[in-house]
C-alpha cells in the first residue's frame, strides 16, 4: 500500500478505550492509497479506517472550513482532548441544532439497540421544568436560542409532547424539529386518521417545524423499524399541518442498494410533504473486529456513488456543509446567530430539482452555478468592504455606494442563474434574493416546492475519530448541566449519553414501574400491528406510497 499523507490531526486511541475506558489522544493522519484511491485515517496505533476515496476528498478540500467563533459563556476551560468534552473555550463553533432527549423509552426493540429503557434498565423521563433548563442553559452558553430537535428513545411517548415544542418556541428557537420511528403515529392513522390528524395539529399548534425520520429502506426485510406504518404516518403528518418531512436512512453495507430506492420512494410520496433525504453511513460504536468494521463500513462517497442510477453520483454536484459558511453569515450578519463553521468531513448535501410526473430528478448545478456564486460571496466576505466593520466602512457603503452589502450580493445573482425557474413554477433569484435580504432561512420555505434536499451526515465512532472535527461541531446534546457536541455524546457513551441518563433517572420506584410498564404497552401495540400484515399490504395507502 503506498500511502500519501494528505492532512495530520489528533485521534482518540480505540485499543486503550476497550481495554481500559481511558479517552487517550493519538496522533493520526489522513492518507491516500496511491494504488486504489481509497482515502483512510490512520492512527499511530496502527488502526486504519476507509473514510472515503480520492474524487471525495478533492471535493471537500475545495471548500475548507475557515471561519470560527466562541460560545459567548464557555461552561469549561480546556483541559484534555475529550476528557471535559463540551462547549470549552477551545470549541470553534456554537449551536446549529441543539437535540434534547425527552426520554429513552421506545416501542421498539431493535436487535442492535440498547438504549430503550427496558434494556437500559432504568428510565430516563425528565420533567417540562427539567426541559426548560436545559434550553435556557443552551440560550446563555450560545447567546441565543439555536434550532432545537427532540429527540429519545421515542418523543412520541411522551403525552406532554405539544408543551415541550411550546417551551423551545417560547425560548425563541426559530426552528424545532421532532426525531420520531413515525411507528405510533402511523398506527393510529390506520386505525383512526381524525385522532391521528389532531395529534399531529396539536404539535403544528405549538409551533413543530418538521419530522425527521427514520426510513432504512423499502424492503420490509431491510427496513423492520417502521415499513408498515411510514404510509400512514406521512399521511397523519400531512393532513395535521406538518407538511416538512425527512427522510433518515442510516446506510451500512447490507442495504447499500436501498440508497436509491429511498430517494425513488421519496419523489413518489413528495406530495405528502417530504422535503429532504438525510442518509446516515453508519456509527460503529462499540467493540468490533477490522474485519466485522470492513463488512459494515460505509462512507459519504459509497453513498454518492450508489446514487448512480439518478446521475447524482458526480461528487461535483455536492457540497460539504462549510461551503455556505460565508453565504450563511452574510445572510445573518451578527454572533448572536447560527454558524455553519463545521469540518468539510463532517457532511455532505445538494439539492436536486423533482419532476415527479416522470419521477426524475436534476441537479440544483443546472439551475445555477453555485460553484461560482458561493466563490463570489467568500471573494465579497473577505474584501475590504466586509473587513471594515464599522465607520468609514458603513458610511461607504450607505450613502456612496448607496447599497447594502445583501444587495450587492444580491445584484451578483443574475451572472450565475442557468435557469431562473423551476418546472414547480418557483423564480429562483426572487426566492433565494428574499432570503439573503431578510436574513430568514424560513424564506428559503417556497424555494422546497419543486426541490429536494439530499444529504448526509458522517458520524464518528472510536475507529475514525477525529478531534479537530469534534471542535467544530454545531449539532449539540443539551444536558441538565452541559452542551456536548454530538459524536463526544454518542460515542463515549459511557462518560457522556449513558452516563449523563443514568444520573438523572426517575428515581421515584412507583413513577419508574409506571413508566416501564406503559413503554412495554406502547411495544405490545407495534407487535399486534404487525401481525395485520396480509391486510396492510392491501391498503390503499400501502399501495400507493410503494408504487405496487
Amino acid at each position: 500500500m503506498g500511502l500519501k499523507v494528505l492532512e495530520k490531526t489528533i485521534s482518540i486511541d480505540d485499543k486503550v478505550y476497550h481495554e481500559t475506558g481511558e479517552l487517550r489522544p493519538v496522533a493520526a493522519e489522513y492518507v491516500l492509497d496511491k494504488e486504489t484511491g481509497i482515502v483512510y485515517l490512520k492512527k499511530a496505533n496502527g488502526t486504519i479506517e476507509r473514510v472515503g476515496n480520492k474524487a471525495y476528498w478533492e471535493r471537500i478540500k475545495k471548500f475548507p472550513a475557515e471561519l470560527e467563533t466562541r460560545a459567548k459563556k464557555p461552561l469549561d476551560e480546556f483541559r484534555n482532548f475529550c476528557q471535559h468534552c463540551g462547549l470549552c473555550d477551545a470549541h470553534k463553533n456554537t449551536t446549529a441544532l441543539l437535540n434534547i432527549v425527552v426520554t429513552n423509552m421506545c416501542n421498539l426493540r431493535c436487535w442492535y439497540c440498547f438504549f430503550y429503557s427496558e434494556a437500559a434498565g432504568y428510565v430516563y423521563y425528565p420533567s417540562l421544568e427539567e426541559i426548560r433548563k436545559m434550553f435556557e442553559l443552551a440560550k446563555e452558553v450560545n447567546g441565543y436560542m439555536p434550532p432545537v430537535q427532540i429527540t429519545g428513545g421515542e418523543p412520541t411517548l411522551r403525552a406532554d409532547l405539544p408543551e415541550i415544542i411550546r417551551v423551545a418556541k417560547e425560548l425563541g428557537s426559530p426552528h424545532v424539529q421532532l426525531n420520531t420511528n413515525s411507528v405510533k403515529p402511523g398506527i393510529l392513522y390506520y386505525e383512526d386518521p381524525e385522532k391521528a390528524k389532531k395529534w399531529v395539529e396539536s404539535w403544528k399548534e405549538a409551533g413543530l417545524n418538521t419530522i425527521y425520520t427514520s426510513f432504512d429502506g423499502v424492503d420490509p426485510k431491510i427496513n423492520f423499524k417502521n415499513h408498515y406504518e411510514i404510509p400512514f404516518s406521512l399521511r397523519a403528518y400531512y393532513e395535521g399541518g406538518v407538511r416538512s418531512v425527512v427522510l433518515v436512512p442510516t446506510v451500512f453495507q447490507g442495504n447499500l442498494d436501498q440508497v436509491p430506492k429511498i430517494l425513488e420512494f421519496a419523489i413518489r410520496n413528495y406530495r405528502w410533504g417530504i422535503k429532504g433525504v438525510n442518509y446516515q453511513p453508519i456509527s460503529l460504536v462499540g467493540m468490533a473486529s477490522k474485519k466485522e468494521r470492513d463488512k459494515m463500513r460505509t462512507t459519504q462517497a459509497d453513498v454518492v456513488e450508489a446514487l448512480a442510477p439518478f446521475g447524482l453520483d458526480n461528487f461535483d454536484y455536492w457540497y460539504p456543509i462549510s461551503s455556505v459558511q460565508f453565504l450563511a453569515d452574510v445572510m445573518t450578519p451578527t454572533e448572536d446567530n447560527v454558524h455553519f463553521y463545521n469540518n468539510e468531513k463532517c457532511g455532505l448535501a445538494t439539492y436536486v430539482v423533482v419532476d415527479e410526473e416522470n419521477g426524475k430528478v436534476y441537479p440544483i448545478t443546472d439551475y445555477i452555478d453555485v460553484d461560482a456564486f458561493l466563490k463570489e460571496v467568500e471573494a465579497f466576505y473577505k474584501s475590504w468592504l466586509k473587513r471594515i466593520a464599522a465607520g468609514i466602512g458603513i458610511i461607504f457603503r450607505r450613502y456612496v455606494l448607496g447599497k447594502s452589502e445583501r444587495e450587492i450580493i444580491i445584484e451578483k445573482l443574475d451572472e450565475y442563474i442557468k435557469k431562473r425557474r423551476l418546472p414547480s413554477g418557483v423564480d429562483l433569484k426572487d426566492v433565494i434574493s428574499r432570503a439573503i435580504e431578510t436574513g430568514d432561512y424560513s424564506a428559503l420555505a417556497k424555494f422546497h416546492d419543486g426541490t429536494l434536499f439530499i444529504g448526509m451526515m458522517h458520524f464518528m465512532d472510536p475507529y475514525n475519530y477525529d478531534v479537530n472535527r469534534v471542535q467544530r461541531c454545531d449539532i449539540h446534546y443539551a444536558g441538565p448541566t452541559g452542551i456536548y457536541p454530538f459524536c463526544t455524546y454518542n460515542v463515549w457513551s459511557d462518560r457522556y449519553r449513558d452516563a449523563i441518563l443514568k444520573a438523572y433517572r426517575v428515581r421515584e420506584e412507583e413513577r419508574e414501574k409506571e413508566l416501564m410498564n406503559y413503554e412495554k404497552t406502547e411495544a405490545r401495540k407495534v407487535v399486534e400491528f404487525r401481525k395485520k400484515v396480509d391486510e396492510i399490504v392491501e391498503h390503499p395507502i400501502y399501495r400507493e406510497s410503494y408504487g405496487i
